[in-house]
């Protein structure tokens, strides 16, 4: 587990909001000053404006230095808040974004498998990209804006109380026509982002369904179909943007409209009061007319962002329930293999009519090699995640040491357990970092592993440095196979399940991977698979022979073929 990771676990985060301020707080507050040293720097060049033209006009002049260092003190205050901004606000973001990434990977880490694996992916990565992207734009990219906004906003009223309590009122008065007009359209902007993002998430999960499937639409010549499925996500993600950008448009400009109409309203009304009272001079009343813009700038633009942050809590409480889905559960309780693995009395049907398993018993002693065969849908690969937990949804007990591990955490049983599927699967990465997954591992620990899953003769030939390319793409079946062994011997796992592990495989090969397993000890090894080795099969110390979900022979392979039709067919099925 990462440091990142560790730091979320030991502070117990439960939501997604909470991962982008954990260790954060300092940045946004050191932010949050810079806003208000950029709001008295802007309040202050309107007052220097105002006394400027005071000074010239003669109505209330101001000593030449006095400007002088006025002046001054709003340039500092405006280089104060641009080195906040520069260091302390990036940092906020920076680390915001790295948290909620390092957040969202921890919780699909830490998901039951099983459960897992119904999920649509699509929608996990649509969240890590087009989501986090509109959370760093409406949301992260909000904070200091309506911060800004808002003590403008606040330094306005007391700047224009101080001026004159009248003119105050008359801004406030005309003000309220863009407020009013721009609050009705808030939560219509707010819909609009919602959609986006759920149609921008379709678009993704339709594109990642095409880049999974993509052997299969080649194969099956369906090109221009499936691309017309992504055509049309497509054009709903483009219409909803559309719709998007119209409503904003839409609420920017009324605001903006009603916001010129109000500082003429006032414009004219101050100038009309300015010929009875003399305190009402040229430089308040343009000192007045600037100090509105902060007002109608509220109003144009806190619509929009508060509309923006409302989605992006939407986002991140949908983001929330997606992480919540299939969370790891069960007791946290030690899991051993020193006795033997059994089924007892298990059954499991995928509805009333498919039943796959049925009342098979099972008990296979510790440290032995064991094959299951069968044809397909004789409930082969079903037994097999029922011993590793993968299928929990079965009548009937698995034991390991005579403990029932339905309820015993993935997290637990994966301490002892290691699975080898049909395609195990490699990162974009080292041949080293594939086999440790990124730990530090003892370089004499992984040469051992090396050494027993048969990898000498490649790493000899690449090194422990050589690309293995995405999801493998530079070593064959059978390397990839044995990078897979060789994860569960560094894991030092008691038992290895492999499942039609070498399916892919040509028969030499597959014979190399099996006697492998076989040489192995120490290890519980069970190996489903429909490939028939004869020069191999009497090596295993039992085999168990499937069909239609129950056990149609078990024992010695040279026994089996005189006793077990079943068997016989599977062989006669593969010598033709």
């Amino acid at each position: 587990m990462t440091e990142a990771m560790q730091e979320f676990k030991a502070r117990d985060i439960n939501k997604c909001k909470e991962s982008l301020f954990v260790r954060n707080r300092k940045n946004l507050l050191l932010s949050l000053l810079g806003c208000a040293f950029k709001t008295l720097s802007v309040l202050g060049f309107s007052t220097f404006t105002q006394k400027i033209l005071d000074t010239v006009s003669g109505d209330n002049p101001s000593p030449i230095p006095y400007l002088i260092l006025f002046a001054l003190g709003c340039f500092l205050c405006l280089l104060i808040s641009a080195g906040l901004e520069y260091f302390c606000w990036t940092a906020f973001r920076r680390q915001a974004l790295t948290q909620y990434r390092a957040y969202f990977c921890q919780k699909i880490l830490s998901k039951d498998i099983s459960a897992f694996s119904r999920e649509n992916t699509g929608s996990y990565a649509s969240a890590i990209s087009n989501d986090l992207n509109t959370i760093r734009q409406s949301y992260l990219e909000s904070i200091p804006y309506l911060a800004e906004l808002v003590l403008n906003f606040v330094g306005t009223v007391v700047l224009m109380l101080i001026y004159d309590v009248r003119l105050a009122l008359i801004a406030f008065g005309v003000s309220l026509l863009p407020i009013l007009l721009s609050s009705f359209r808030v939560n219509q902007v707010a819909e609009c982002e919602e959609k986006l993002a759920e149609a921008n998430s379709g678009f993704l999960s339709a594109f990642t369904e095409m880049l999974t499937g993509f052997r299969a639409v080649k194969s099956m010549r369906a090109e221009q179909s499936v691309a017309g499925r992504l055509l049309k996500v497509n054009r709903k993600a483009s219409d909803t943007f559309a719709g998007r950008e119209h409503t904003e448009i839409s609420v920017a400009y009324i605001a903006s409209l009603s916001g010129h109409i109000a500082r003429i309203a006032f414009f004219f009304i101050s100038l009309l009061l300015s010929g009875s009272d003399p305190a009402i001079t040229v430089g308040v009343i343009i000192a007045f007319t600037q100090l509105m813009s902060n007002i109608v700038q509220l109003a144009i633009t806190v619509p929009e962002l508060m509309a923006n942050i409302k989605a992006a809590d939407k986002l991140m409480d949908r983001h929330d329930a997606m992480l919540a889905l299939s969370q790891a559960d069960g007791e946290d309780t030690p899991v051993s293999c020193e006795n033997a693995i059994q089924a007892d009395n298990v059954s499991f049907s995928y509805g009333e009519d498919q039943e796959i398993l049925r009342d098979l018993s099972l008990t296979l002693p510790a440290g032995g090699c064991y094959a299951i065969l069968g044809e397909s849908g004789s409930g082969k690969t079903t037994l097999l995640n029922m011993l590793s937990g993968a299928n929990r949804g079965y009548t009937g007990a698995v034991r390991y040491d005579g403990q029932d591990i339905r309820n015993i955490s993935g997290e637990r049983l994966f301490e002892l357990i290691s699975v080898i599927h049909q395609e195990t699967f490699l990162f974009d990465a080292t041949i080293e970092e594939n086999i440790t997954l990124f730990r530090p591992t003892d370089k004499a620990v992984l040469e051992d592993a090396i050494q027993k899953a048969g990898l000498a003769e490649l790493v000899k030939e690449k090194g422990l440095d050589y690309q293995c390319g995405e999801n493998g793409s530079n070593l064959s079946g059978g390397e990839k196979q044995r990078v897979g062994i060789a994860r569960s011997i560094l894991l030092g796992s008691k038992v290895l399940l492999l499942d039609e592990a070498t399916s892919a495989l040509d028969i030499r090969t597959g014979s190399k991977l099996i006697d492998t397993i076989q040489h192995m000890t120490g290890k519980t090894r069970i190996a489903v698979t429909h490939d028939i080795y004869p020069e191999l099969m009497d090596n295993f110390d039992r085999i168990i022979v499937l069909k239609d979900g129950k056990i149609a022979g078990q024992g010695k392979y040279s026994e089996l073929l005189e006793s077990c039709e079943s068997l016989k067919k599977l062989v006669n099925k593969a010598n033709v």
